[in-house]
C-alpha cells in the first residue's frame, strides 16, 4: 500500500499572502504551489516530499494541511538540510524524514 503525500490548500483561508506572491510558493523549491485567482493552490501533488511538513508553519492563515500530518518534525534549517531517503525495513515502502527511524510512518503506528 503506498500514500500520496501533498498539502491540501482551503482557498477560503488562502488570502495570497495579502497581495504579495505567497510565501509557500517562494518557498516550495519542488514547485508543489503556484497561483491562481491570487491565491495559493497545489499545482503539482507529487512533487511534493513525502513527510515534508515545512510550508505549514509559514502561512500566516493556516490554509495548508496535510491529511496524514501526524507528528511530523518540521525542518528548522534549510528543508533539505537533515532530510534522508530511507527504505522501511518492514515493507519496503521508501520515504524522506529528518528522523532517526527506519519504519515508514504506517508500519512504526500499526505496532
Amino acid at each position: 500500500m503506498t500514500t500520496t503525500w501533498y498539502p491540501i490548500v482551503f482557498p477560503d483561508r488562502c488570502d495570497g499572502c495579502q497581495g504579495s506572491k505567497p510565501k509557500c510558493i517562494d518557498f516550495c523549491p519542488h514547485n508543489v504551489f503556484a497561483l491562481r485567482g491570487g491565491k495559493a493552490f497545489v499545482a503539482n501533488p507529487q512533487n511534493c516530499v513525502e513527510g515534508c511538513v515545512s510550508c505549514m508553519p509559514l502561512c500566516p492563515r493556516k490554509a495548508i494541511e496535510f491529511p496524514l500530518h501526524r507528528s511530523f518534525r518540521i525542518c528548522e534549517r534549510s528543508w533539505t538540510e537533515g532530510l534522508k531517503r530511507i527504505t522501511c525495513r518492514k515493507c519496503g515502502r521508501v520515504f524522506w524524514t529528518n528522523e532517526e527511524r527506519d519504519l515508514c510512518w504506517e508500519c512504526s503506528s500499526s505496532g
